[in-house]
């Protein structure tokens, strides 16, 4: 199989999966830049003169939007027969509705892969749900990495036959299982701030931890639009000496990071925009690592966290329920130790990239 790999975006500590998946698929070519990714893996852009210069191709995007979609489709799908490519597997929704024409034309079997916004977001789905309905009738498969996602596209008209679930998944061997009960108390959280991610509702909950034990620490690991508001919140709740925002951080960091938590946390909810999670990654790297997780019964969520064994579920914005839980967990180290244990086995069993890999790949050679 040459396999050709299309993301968007190069560099983004938060899409680590795309990294792994690269890394295990070996692709023979890989392509990115936003929705018409037109850089291959040399970072050179396989577009010709005067289409190879950014500025140019930024101004025929926005002006003749039609035309150079055609131009594009045309030079991609070139690109695919002379690198013999006859599979590509395209990242997030908006990518597989970009480049099915291209792969149509040249005779190249797609493979969608959603993984949360490209199937929730209101704004994304104005956009592209009419180009996602053209794109359901040629690809060869889509794979969703949550059951609640793989339902609501095939509400959106994909074929069920073609819809597959396949989760989201961690290199356990890059994680290994840590000592939640000999650690200090502190509660770990990654991820952008963002509104599907819910930051206040976290700190919310922490807030109310404090009220019952103060030796508590709290360390929340990215960035985003809502950093400055949870900045500030926290201000006025007077946490900014329990809480250690450390913005974005690179895998191994995080990593460290996760070995010195006792409990991990993290409230998802549906976003104002209806955005929403697919399975997040770090909450199977802390499961991984051995921290019993916190967090709230949403999208694969649901099944990522057995509640009561790996840890404790909440329904969405009920960050007091949350905080009682986390008041729980931080004061047993026994049960942080049995939850932590639970939680790798249960990543071992069900999210190891060996086996979630393997499923992929049959789904590509399929």
């Amino acid at each position: 199989m040459n396999l050709c790999f299309a993301y968007p975006n190069k560099f983004r500590f938060s899409e680590t999966f795309i990294r792994d998946q690269i890394e295990a698929l070996q692709p023979k070519i890989t392509i990115y830049e936003g929705w018409y990714p037109s850089l291959n893996q040399d970072d050179k852009s396989f577009l010709p003169f005067p289409l190879n210069i950014l500025l140019v191709r930024g101004i025929l995007r926005n002006t003749l939007p039609r035309l150079y979609h055609l131009i594009y489709t045309h030079f991609l799908s070139k690109y695919f027969i002379n690198h013999k490519i006859d599979t590509v597997l395209a990242q997030y929704g908006p990518m597989g509705a970009t480049l099915v024409g291209a792969c149509k034309k040249a005779n190249v079997s797609l493979i969608v892969h959603f993984h949360g916004f490209d199937a929730n977001e209101e704004k994304t789905l104005d956009k592209f749900l009419p180009l996602y309905k053209i794109m359901f009738s040629d690809v060869k498969a889509i794979i969703a990495v949550s059951r609640d996602m793989r339902d609501k596209l095939i509400y959106f008209g994909a074929n069920p036959d073609t819809v597959y679930f396949n989760s989201c998944f961690v290199n356990t061997q890059k994680f290994s299982l840590g000592n939640p009960e000999n650690n200090e108390k502190i509660f770990v959280t990654v991820g952008r701030f963002t509104p599907k991610k819910s930051p206040q509702s976290t700190i919310k909950a922490f807030k109310k931890v404090t009220e019952s034990i103060s030796d508590v620490r709290m360390i929340m690991i990215g960035d985003g639009e809502l950093l400055g508001e949870s900045k500030q919140l926290a201000k006025d709740l007077g946490l900014l000496d329990s809480i250690d925002f450390q913005g974005a951080k690179n895998p191994e960091d995080v990593q460290r990071i996760l070995k010195i938590a006792r409990v991990f946390v993290q409230h998802s909810m549906f976003a104002p925009n209806g955005d929403s999670e697919g399975t997040p990654v770090s909450i199977l790297e802390a499961s991984a690592t051995g921290l019993p997780i916190v967090s709230t019964r949403h999208a694969g969520i649901k099944d990522a966290v057995v509640h009561g064994e790996t840890g404790f579920l909440v329904e969405e914005g009920d960050w007091e329920t949350m905080a009682d839980y986390m008041l729980q967990l931080v004061q047993n180290p026994d049960l942080c130790k049995k939850m932590g244990q639970a939680a790798r086995k249960h990543i071992e069993e069900n999210y190891e990239m060996s086996k979630r890999v393997q499923t992929l790949k049959e789904i590509l050679e399929k």
